[in-house]
């Protein structure tokens, strides 16, 4: 009976083991005023790089990034084909000439997440383990 024990809790420390090894994926959240609102590929790269300013369903676009990292690398490259010095590089020029104001960035995601749930018309992106509920997760195509 003890190595039934055993087996089943070294078959469920794998597979904790496995899903912290392979990690969670960067996913796009928004304040829950966006609930409604439909993204796609290029409306996520729009809203990204500052050339989309406002929501289809009303307001401001008020972006939140991660300063850097491994979450902000991923979602970075797969959504608007940059890495974080040059996204970090364009919004610096974005501002210097007036073509833009700079995204609110945050060291951590918690900040992040609180800064999106307390701000009507924010949208950011965590990694999908630090998701909840104060904010809504905007899947691109939905």
């Amino acid at each position: 009976m003890n190595t039934s024990i055993f087996r089943r809790l070294g078959a469920i420390g794998l597979l904790v083991a496995s899903a912290a090894i392979a990690g969670a994926a960067p996913v796009i959240i928004a304040n829950k005023s966006l609930e409604k609102e439909k993204l796609d590929a290029s409306t996520v790269k729009s809203v990204f790089l500052g050339k989309k300013v406002a929501w289809d369903t009303g307001g401001r676009v008020m972006l939140a990034v991660l300063r850097n990292g491994a979450v902000a690398d991923d979602f970075l490259k797969a959504s608007v084909d940059m890495n974080t010095s040059g996204f970090n590089n364009l919004w610096r020029r974005l501002a210097m000439t007036g073509g833009g104001t700079a995204p609110k960035s945050f060291e951590s995601e918690e900040e992040l997440r609180k800064y999106v749930a307390e701000t009507p018309g924010a949208v950011g992106f965590i990694d999908s383990a630090n998701v909840d509920a104060s904010v809504v997760v905007l899947t691109p195509g939905a």
